[in-house]
């Protein structure tokens, strides 16, 4: 793999959102980051497809403005997208309890490839269509780290989700271009710790939080800290 450092410093930080879920996932982490006086864009996907969802985060990573590089931050499904993205426009790629493909490879083949977990039981609907989340099971499958009343204010956000995505081959693999940081998340119930093993060996780094599936609210603080040093020191540091 070849990595690449950054010329100048990176602009800002890009939250890319999982599947189920909108940009209203990050509103801590977004909120914690601008408070420490970093530039914040978050991506709305739901646009039909991998490569529209990609070029809805390149949209939004472009709406920084500027002439540097971003950090990407992509959750859960957020990873395959953060990946299509143009490495030139990346400084340090994030990878929070997501996928991270390679060339060819998609979402629910490599979920398939893992060990089984919560998440098929608690889809409802047509897997090859559209489906949402039992919301008897969605406050455990996603956040069951988090209090009662916690958990009812994230799962109130969930959002039926199109699954043509998932079927769809990547067809470019950022992370082999530039540095990236893998958050394995070892209770989580939605993506196996297994799987995200093996994403983090492809990664420049790993981390390993005690963290359910929704890291981005349980552990938002670490989120925050995490993205504030790349997005302040930039990857070269690390």
């Amino acid at each position: 793999m070849t990595v690449s450092p950054p010329s100048v410093p990176p602009r800002g930080v890009l939250l890319v959102h999982g599947a189920w879920h909108t940009g209203r996932a990050w509103d801590g982490v977004a909120a914690g980051l601008r408070a420490r006086g970093v530039a914040v864009a978050v991506a709305e996907l739901h646009r039909g497809s991998l490569a529209a969802d990609t070029a809805a985060a390149e949209a939004a990573l472009d709406g920084l403005g500027g002439d540097g590089p971003v950090v990407a931050c992509g959750h859960s499904y957020g990873g395959a997208v953060i990946t299509g993205l143009p490495p030139h426009k990346v400084d340090h790629l994030v990878y929070l309890a997501a996928m991270m493909p390679d060339r060819g490879e998609t979402v629910l083949g490599l979920l398939a490839g893992a060990p089984p977990t919560a998440l098929a039981s608690g889809m409802v609907g047509d897997p090859a269509g559209t489906t949402t989340i039992d919301p008897q099971v969605a406050g455990e499958l996603f956040h069951g780290r988090l209090d009662a009343g916690e958990r009812a204010h994230h799962t109130a956000r969930l959002v039926p989700q199109t699954m043509a995505p998932g079927h769809q081959p990547t067809t470019a693999a950022a992370w082999r271009r530039r540095p990236s940081t893998y958050v394995v998340c070892t209770e989580d119930r939605a993506v196996h710790p297994e799987l995200q093993r093996r994403f983090a060996a492809r990664a420049t780094r790993a981390l390993t939080w005690p963290s359910d599936h929704g890291a981005f609210a349980s552990h938002a603080r670490e989120t925050v800290d995490l993205l504030h040093q790349l997005a302040t020191r930039g990857a070269a540091d690390h």
